[in-house]
C-alpha cells in the first residue's frame, strides 16, 4: 500500500505570538512617538499642555482589532487631541493681545487719528496709558470739550515715557491748537493761535426761486442769507415780497491763513435791491464794542425793544382799561397782558435801562421795573424769583434774563405780567410802536460814513464786474 506522503502540520502558536506581541510593541509606541512630536512642536508656543490617554480595556477588551484598525483609531485620538490643543492655543493668545498693550518707545512721538466714534479713553487704553491717567489730565481742565469732541479728521500726537503722558497736543482747528504738558503737579494747558488775516469777501446772486436755492447756485454760505433776511426784515418782507430778479449783494468777513481760508466772520455790508426800493446796511461797532446795523445814514436797522419777554403759549389776559379781576371779583384796569408759560420759564429785559424796582410789590407779587430812557419803563410781575446778582440799579441789556416765571402775589396760574409805559402811561405792548435803537453817535459819524462809502463803491464795481462777465458767457454761447 502506497504510503501517504508526510503533511507538515502547523506548529504550536510560538511565530504568531511573536508577531502579535512584536504588533502589539509598534501600536503602542505609536501614541508615545506622535505625542512627543506634538509636545515638542507645541512647546514653542504655550506653556500649557492637554493630556490623553488610552485606556486599557481599549486593547483588552472585546474582540480584537486588526493592527489596521488600532493605528487609525490612535492617529483620530491624537488628531482630535491636537486640534483641542490649536483651539486652546488661539483663545489664549488672542487673550495674550487683548490684555498686552502695545510696546510705545519712550519720549518718541506717536501720532493717533481717532476712528470712527472713538473716545479718548480708548485710545489712552490702546496706548498702554491708564484711566487714572487721563483722569489727571480731565481734573481742572477748562477745554475738556475738546477732549470729549474728538473726530476723524483730527490728527493727535502723544509723547509718553515709562507708561505715563508727558506731552499731548490736540488741533481744535484750523487757528487754535491745544497743548497739555506733564507739570510737577498734575498737567498744564496751553492754546496756541496760528496768525490770520481777515479779508471782506464779496458776493452777489440775482434772485431765481427761492432764497436758499440761490445762494446754492451762487456758491454763498446760506448762513449769509440768512443773516441778511434778519437785518433787513424791518423794511422788506422776505416772506411774500421777493421776486424772481430781485438782486443782493453781501460783503463778509473770512480769515485767512498764508493762501488758505480758515473760517468766516459777519457780515460787514449787505444791499438788496428790488423793483420797488433798494435796502443797505453796514455794520458799525461803536467806541464802546456793541456791534450794530446801520443805514448808510447812520440809522438803526433794530429795534430798540422786543415786543415780548418770554417764550411763552398764549395770552392769558389782554391789555384793558376795565377787566373782572378773577381774584378780587371786581373790575379794574389791566395795564398790561399775562403771558401764560411754565414755572421756571426764564424772563428777558426787553430793552437796555436800568432797574429801579426789583421787590415784592403788592398783587405784583415778585416784581421787577426797568427805566429804559426818559420815555419808556416796563413793569415784569409775579415772577418765581430774580436773576442772581441783580439790585436796585443794575444795568441790563436788552434781552438778558432777569428772572422767571412763577405765581407770586394776585395770580391763578403761572404767567409774566408784562407792562410797558410811555411818558409814564401804560400802553398795549402788543400794538405800540416801538422805537429803533440809537443811531449812529455824532462823534462816530464822520469815520462811518467814510467807511461806509469805500465799502458800498467796491461792491457796486464788483457788482458790474460780475454781471458783465456773466453777459460775455451768454454772448460766447450764442
Amino acid at each position: 500500500m502506497a504510503q501517504r506522503p508526510n503533511s507538515s502540520k502547523p506548529q504550536s502558536g510560538k511565530p504568531s505570538k511573536i508577531l502579535m506581541l512584536f504588533a502589539l510593541i509598534v501600536a503602542l509606541s505609536i501614541p508615545y512617538l506622535l505625542v512627543k512630536n506634538f509636545a515638542h512642536h507645541e512647546k514653542n508656543d504655550s506653556d500649557e499642555y492637554v493630556s490623553f490617554y488610552i485606556p486599557k480595556n481599549t486593547l483588552n477588551s472585546g474582540p480584537p482589532a486588526s493592527e489596521n484598525e488600532k493605528k487609525t483609531d490612535i492617529i483620530k485620538q491624537v488628531n482630535a487631541v491636537k486640534t483641542t490643543k490649536v483651539v486652546l492655543s488661539a483663545k489664549d493668545s488672542a487673550k495674550k493681545i487683548a490684555k498686552t498693550p502695545p510696546k510705545i518707545k519712550d519720549n518718541v512721538w506717536q501720532t493717533v487719528k481717532p476712528r470712527s466714534g472713538d473716545s479718548m479713553a480708548a485710545i489712552f487704553h490702546r496706548l498702554g496709558l491708564s484711566a487714572k491717567n487721563l483722569h489727571e489730565i480731565l481734573q481742572r481742565n477748562p477745554h475738556i470739550k475738546v477732549l470729549t469732541a474728538i473726530k476723524p479728521s483730527q490728527e493727535l500726537k502723544f509723547l509718553i515715557n515709562k507708561g505715563r503722558l508727558e506731552k499731548l497736543v490736540i488741533p481744535v482747528n484750523y487757528v487754535d491748537t491745544l497743548t497739555i504738558s506733564r507739570a510737577k503737579r498734575g498737567y498744564q494747558f496751553q492754546i496756541d493761535s496760528k496768525k490770520t488775516t481777515t479779508q471782506n469777501v464779496y458776493a452777489t446772486a440775482l434772485v431765481k426761486g427761492s432764497l436758499s436755492n440761490t445762494a446754492q447756485r451762487a456758491n454763498i454760505p446760506y448762513k449769509f442769507v440768512q443773516k441778511m433776511t434778519e437785518i433787513l426784515k424791518r423794511e422788506i418782507d422776505f416772506s411774500h415780497a421777493i421776486q424772481s430778479g430781485d438782486q443782493f449783494s453781501i460783503i463778509y468777513d473770512a480769515y485767512y491763513i498764508g493762501d488758505k481760508m480758515v473760517g468766516t466772520g459777519d457780515i460787514v455790508a449787505v444791499s438788496y435791491t428790488s423793483k420797488d426800493k433798494a435796502v443797505q446796511a453796514i455794520r458799525h461797532i461803536s467806541a464802546n464794542g456793541t456791534t450794530d446795523y446801520y443805514s448808510p445814514q447812520g440809522t438803526s436797522f433794530k429795534k430798540a425793544f422786543t415786543r415780548y419777554p418770554i417764550k411763552f403759549s398764549h395770552i392769558s389776559s389782554t391789555f384793558a382799561l376795565s377787566r373782572h379781576h378773577p381774584i378780587l371779583h371786581y373790575k379794574r384796569a389791566h395795564k398790561g397782558i399775562d403771558l401764560a408759560a411754565p414755572i421756571g420759564t426764564p424772563i428777558q429785559a426787553t430793552g437796555d435801562g436800568v432797574i429801579t424796582v426789583i421787590d415784592r410789590h403788592n398783587g405784583y407779587g415778585n416784581m421787577i421795573k426797568i427805566k429804559h430812557d426818559s420815555k419808556f419803563s416796563s413793569i415784569y410781575g409775579h415772577m418765581l424769583k430774580f436773576q442772581k446778582g441783580l439790585s436796585k440799579g443794575s444795568r441790563v441789556k436788552r434781552g438778558q434774563v432777569i428772572g422767571y416765571v412763577g405765581q407770586t402775589g394776585l395770580a391763578t396760574g403761572p404767567h409774566c405780567h408784562y407792562e410797558l409805559h410811555v411818558n409814564n402811561e401804560p400802553r398795549n405792548p402788543t400794538t405800540t410802536n416801538l422805537p429803533t435803537a440809537s443811531p449812529i453817535p455824532a462823534r462816530e459819524m464822520k469815520a462811518f460814513k467814510a467807511k461806509t462809502g469805500t465799502l458800498l463803491a467796491r461792491l457796486k464795481l464788483y457788482e458790474a464786474a460780475q454781471f458783465a462777465s456773466k453777459e460775455k458767457g451768454k454772448t460766447k454761447l450764442g
